[in-house]
């Protein structure tokens, strides 16, 4: 399935917000409880902060999905967020996305880093691409992807 970005704007507020809802909530829900309200303000907060480092994924020109990523301190290339609504789910988006972006920093040598709560089935795609838990916290693994250093 063919895919492509836009720059995410204020204006998808809407969107991220029902996205966020329809894949998140059961995870927040269980761990710390869910309140639309302060969820709505906690996604303003972040799009204030990260507005830039998010993209919309598009099918057709349809808004399906939000991917962020930034650099860190170290270089290291942060995977912020992966999100597909669920009737756009395990049709291959999210692994095509990532396979290129890995393509690309295997290229780059640049070591991609996640964050996945430890109950999510996003932790298996991870895996068989190649992502190793480094660290956890209480709610999350904390995976990595490093450079192979037998490539070009």
């Amino acid at each position: 399935m063919e895919y492509s970005f836009r720059s995410c704007t204020i204006e998808d507020f809407d969107f991220l917000f029902n996205l966020k809802k329809e894949n998140f909530k059961w995870y927040v829900d269980k761990i710390w409880g869910w309140k639309d309200d302060d969820q709505k303000e906690r996604l303003k907060q972040e799009l204030k902060e990260h507005l830039s480092h998010k993209k919309i994924i598009l099918i057709n020109d349809k808004p399906v999905g939000v991917y962020a990523v930034h650099t860190t301190e170290n270089g290291d290339m942060f995977i912020n967020e992966i999100s597909i609504l669920k009737e756009y789910q395990n049709r291959g988006i999210g692994r095509k996305i990532l396979e290129e972006e890995l393509r690309k920093n295997q290229e780059n040598r640049i070591r991609t880093i996640l964050q996945v709560f430890k109950d999510n089935p996003a932790k298996k795609l991870y895996k068989q691409l190649g992502f190793k838990i480094y660290g956890e916290t209480e709610t999350h693994y904390q995976m990595e992807n490093v450079f192979n250093e037998n490539q070009k």
